[in-house]
């Protein structure tokens, strides 16, 4: 029976690419209320640098979080599904089958996660700063 790998790797490779995209949102969402919605004169951010940088550090982790995916999926991928003991969770905790399960989820929101990334990481510099629409 394969070794089972790390819940944390398992949990990083799973949840990267979904949390880098949270943080660059969240931190680009506030890097631009910080200067759009401040009093003229008291911040001066270089929102795209930012909001650009974010989108980098982002694409980073979502690809090191989709090489863990395809490592363990690689590890994982000739395990019988329908053994007794995996249907009974007595395996290698945790079962073998549902870190494979994780991992091709994990490799499917890395895959979405991404895109938004790079769609980010382009269009943040080509859009004026603080524009009301």
């Amino acid at each position: 029976m394969t070794k089972a790998p790390p819940t944390a790797l398992v949990w990083f490779g799973v949840l990267g690419g979904a949390v880098a995209w949270a943080t660059q949102f969240v931190a680009g969402l506030a890097f631009t209320f910080a200067q759009c919605n401040a009093p003229p004169g008291r911040w001066q951010l270089p929102v795209q640098t930012w909001q650009s940088a974010l989108s980098i550090v982002g694409v980073v982790v979502g690809v090191a979080a989709v090489a863990v995916c395809v490592r363990l999926y690689r590890r994982t991928r000739d395990v019988d599904h329908t053994a007794e003991i995996e249907r009974r969770g007595e395996g290698s905790p945790p079962p073998i089958g549902r870190v494979n399960f994780l991992v091709t989820t994990g490799l499917l929101v890395n895959a979405l996660a991404l895109a938004i990334m790079i769609m980010t990481a382009i269009g943040a510099p080509l859009l004026r700063v603080c524009q009301q629409s």
